[in-house]
Formats: C-alpha cells, sequence, structure tokens
C-alpha cells in the first residue's frame, strides 16, 4: 500500500478516515477469526530456562518434540503405533500429491533425549498495518507490512548435551532477502563432563541475541503490545556473533539464570551483509543474570497461564565496549536523545573513539491475568579521544501492565517509556522522549494465533528501527494492527 498523507487536524487527530478505516477492518478481522478459528486450552509451556531463539522454542525444557508417544516406546524406535491399529489422521505421514507433503497430529510429546539426532522445524509471521498521524517533520504514513517471517530449526546432534539452531527472516520493511536470523550451536558441557544437571552449565557459539536486556530476550512471539517500547531499542545491545558461557540453576532455592557473553560489537549482527571491514578491531561484552524469588516464573509477557498465586523474575544486565571510527558501520550505531541522529554525524572528526557503557535492571510480575513489567536502564558514553566532549548521559524507564477481562482471550493493555539525555546536544542540556500506548490483544489461540491492536502517542523516536513502524524524530500518534500465526 502506498503511504497516504493523513489529513488529520491537530484537534481532532484520532477522528481522520484513515483511522476509522483502520478500526473498521481491525474489528472486522476480529470477529471474522473468532467465529472461525476452533478455542484451545491454555499454553503448554512450562517453566524453563529458554533459549534465545525462543521464537520458536514450546518445549517444555524436557528435550521433548510436541507430539505424542506412549511412555512405553521411550526404548524403541517404533514411536507411532502401526497404522492399521489406528485410523487416518490419528499417526504422521507422508506422501506427494503436486509437492511433498507432511502431516501429523498435534497429541503430546516424543522424548528426544532418547535419540542421538533430532530436529523441530516451527515458524511463524505477523501481518501488519500501521497509520501514523505526524505532528512532526516526518510525513504521516499508512502501511501493510509483513513482519518475522520466520522459519526455524533446531534440535541436537550426535548427543542431546550437543544442539543446534538456524533460524530464517524476512519481512517487507527492507530490500534484504532471506538471511540467517539465528545461527549457533551450544554444548551443555556441565552435563556432558561433570554430570551436573542439564543445563547448569553451558556453552554458544554463533550468531544470537546478545545477553542483557529483558525485552530482547524475551521472544516476540510472546509481546503483548505489537512491538517493544521506544526506550527497549534504544536501549539494546541486539544480535551479534561471538561465544558465551551459560547456566542455570537454584540460589537459595530460588530459580536463578546467567549468561555472559563476548560478541563482535553492538547490535552486528543486524545487518546480513556486515564485513570484518564494518567493524573496529575492538570486541564487546554483555551479561544477563535473573532470579524468580517467589517459584518458577511462565514464559511470555502476558499471564495467558493466570498464575493463581504471584510469581515475579528479577533481573540485571551489564553490557560494553570502545567504538572506534575504524569500523564504520558500529561507530554509527548510537543515536540520540530526542532526534535520532547518529551520534557519530554529530561528533567532530577529531574523535576517533570513545568507550560505550550500559546497564539495565528489571521486574517481571504475573497473578491471576495481571502483568506488571518495570525496567530502568542507563547509558554512558565516555573517554572520548580528543576530550572536547564531555562524558553523556541517557536513561529510560519502561513500566507495561496488561489484564486479562476474559482470561486465556482478551488482555487490556497499557504502557509508558520514557527517555532523557543530554547525547543530542553533546553534554549542552538534558532533552526527553515519551511514548504512552494502550491496546488490546485477542488470543484466539494461545500465543500462535493472535489479534492485536494498540495506539500510542510518540514525541520523539531517538531509533532508527523499521520494526516499530516508526522513523527517527518522528511525533505523534501511531495506531498498529497486527494478526500474528506461528506453528
Amino acid at each position: 500500500m502506498a503511504p497516504e498523507k493523513l489529513a488529520l487536524p491537530p484537534s481532532a487527530a484520532i477522528q481522520g478516515s484513515v483511522f476509522l478505516r483502520h478500526l473498521l477492518a481491525t474489528f472486522s478481522i476480529l470477529i471474522l477469526l473468532s467465529s472461525n478459528l476452533p478455542v484451545h486450552g491454555q499454553e503448554t509451556d512450562t517453566v524453563g530456562n529458554l533459549s534465545p531463539s525462543e521464537d520458536f522454542s514450546t518445549s517444555s525444557g524436557d528435550d521433548t518434540f510436541p507430539l505424542n508417544v506412549d511412555a512405553q516406546n521411550d526404548e524403541t524406535l517404533n514411536i507411532f503405533p502401526s497404522v492399521k491399529d489406528q485410523s487416518r489422521g490419528e499417526v504422521p505421514e507422508f506422501g506427494y500429491n503436486n509437492g511433498l507433503i507432511f502431516a501429523s497430529p498435534n497429541v503430546g510429546s516424543i522424548p528426544t533425549n532418547q535419540f542421538p539426532f533430532s530436529m523441530k522445524v516451527n515458524g511463524w509471521m505477523q501481518l501488519r498495518h500501521a497509520a501514523f498521524d505526524s505532528e512532526g517533520p516526518n510525513r504521516s504514513r499508512n502501511t501493510l507490512s509483513l513482519e518475522r517471517i520466520r522459519l526455524g530449526f533446531d534440535g541436537h546432534a550426535y548427543t542431546p548435551d550437543l544442539r543446534y539452531t538456524l533460524v530464517l527472516d524476512a519481512n517487507s520493511d527492507s530490500a534484504a532477502e532471506v538471511s540467517f536470523l539465528d545461527a549457533y550451536f551450544s554444548y551443555d558441557f556441565g552435563c556432558s563432563m561433570f554430570d551436573l544437571k542439564p543445563g547448569t552449565l553451558g556453552f554458544r557459539a554463533g550468531k544470537w541475541k546478545s545477553p542483557f536486556s529483558r525485552s530482547r530476550e524475551e521472544s516476540a512471539r510472546r509481546f503483548q503490545f505489537t512491538e517493544r517500547s521506544v526506550a527497549n531499542l534504544f536501549f539494546d545491545m541486539g544480535r551479534s556473533t561471538g561465544v558465551s558461557i551459560f547456566g542455570e540453576g537454584d540460589v537459595y532455592n530460588m530459580p536463578a539464570r546467567f549468561e555472559i557473553a563476548i560478541t563482535n560489537g553492538i547490535n552486528s549482527g543486524r545487518d546480513a551483509t556486515i564485513s570484518s571491514e564494518d567493524l573496529d578491531r575492538n570486541v564487546a561484552w554483555s551479561g544477563r543474570a535473573s532470579v524468580d524469588p517467589l517459584g518458577p516464573f511462565t514464559p511470555g509477557e502476558s499471564d495467558l497461564s493466570w498464575s493463581p498465586e504471584s510469581i515475579l523474575r528479577l533481573g540485571a544486565g551489564v553490557a560494553g565496549t570502545i567504538l572506534d571510527r575504524e569500523g564504520n558501520v558500529e561507530f554509527a550505531r548510537p543515536r540520540v536523545v530526542s532526534s535520532g541522529e547518529r551520534l557519530s554525524d554529530l561528533l567532530p572528526g577529531t574523535v576517533d573513539s570513545y568507550d560505550f557503557l550500559m546497564f539495565t535492571i528489571d521486574t517481571h510480575w504475573k497473578v491471576r491475568g495481571f502483568s506488571f513489567i518495570a525496567e530502568y536502564h542507563w547509558r554512558t558514553l565516555y573517554n572520548f579521544t580528543d576530550n572536547s566532549i564531555p562524558t553523556l548521559a541517557d536513561t529510560g524507564l519502561v513500566l507495561q501492565t496488561g489484564y486479562f477481562v476474559i482470561p486465556e482471550k482478551l488482555e487490556l493493555l497499557a504502557r509508558w517509556s520514557k527517555i532523557t539525555g543530554d547525547s543530542g546536544t553533546l553534554g549542552n542540556e538534558f532533552q526527553t522522549t515519551n511514548e504512552i500506548g494502550t491496546g488490546f490483544a485477542w488470543f484466539i489461540r494461545n500465543q500462535d494465533v493472535k489479534f492485536t491492536v494498540d495506539l500510542s502517542w510518540i514525541d520523539g523516536v531517538p531509533v532508527n528501527s523499521p520494526r516499530l513502524s516508526l522513523l527517527p524524530g518522528d511525533e505523534g500518534l501511531l495506531l498498529r494492527s497486527q494478526l500474528q500465526f506461528g506453528f
């Protein structure tokens, strides 16, 4: 759809024709979907330390596939009963009919740790409509887009302790072809070499989400809103290629997990075509740890499983590197408050490098359909080479909540994110951006099929991310609706 200027008077921005058409389309789709798709029970996900590519993780942490197998078959390769003992539709089938066809019932789990090799295939995509009524320097827009068209392969090879993940990604926001979003392997050497409990101590290598923030750790498949907040993307390490040590266990009877990584740099895995010439010689480091003081925590931002008692997760992350002008792409990554300009465009040519440090702390609480997220972020840029620039500091706050007015079906949402800092004026004065949003999510089939609508007021965007449906410096109203489908 070609971008369309929203001719909305400032005093009645939300009443324009584009927004009305958007709302009518939204409710039409919602009614159509809810009347034609069967409603199933709540999520089958259970507590576990989810991998960095949990966009495709539906297991309960026990190395099983979402297919049914009788416990009596655990020690045999004859996984499924004889076809003659069951009617068609009750056993997996494979064949050809103008294309290869794989078909299977969804009836439980296969104990894959009984086998030396395994593979699970998952996929998902998001169809999004975004209407932006601009009150700032950029024009208004009205677009349809495909976000996160992803196909993932994960499993283990030779032994359940050696796991792999490959994720293909595409979208309609850019001209880039399909690329590897994640590609890594992990080895549970704690279990293999020291007979520790599985997951206690492991090694990871490849390209994946750098351990740092709660929102990046969370799968986009399980967001409450259509997208992360502006503050979440401003204070973000993104994806990168590197190595890490990770693990989980109990600390004073409280489930806890950690990961420490050394990578190429800040969000250096964002571009599919980035090369060594685009990066400087300095590695980045990052780490994240979290603990569940009230017992095991459920996945996702929403309390979809309707926790009968309070559950709580406390987390923190830290990351740092040295940015050098010799790595032109990485040097241009950081942006400033509130214009969203590249810091590298504001710095004098005499600045060849500077230090980059970020810190985050967060809490996530759920009980009886209610969820609350609070995050604080901090970024400091210092040690500029020519000493002409003082230390620059930016801080961020995210408050987000949701409540199921219809258990496991309809959730109402609210969010506020704020960024304050002096990076945009090179230390001369502080500037602030705000994002205030509300919306709802309709869970048609848990997180696999859901429909989300959110409306946000924006007064500055200090990031450049097509995922937001926003541009750097945007000010105005953003209305998004999104249909998500996955398997």
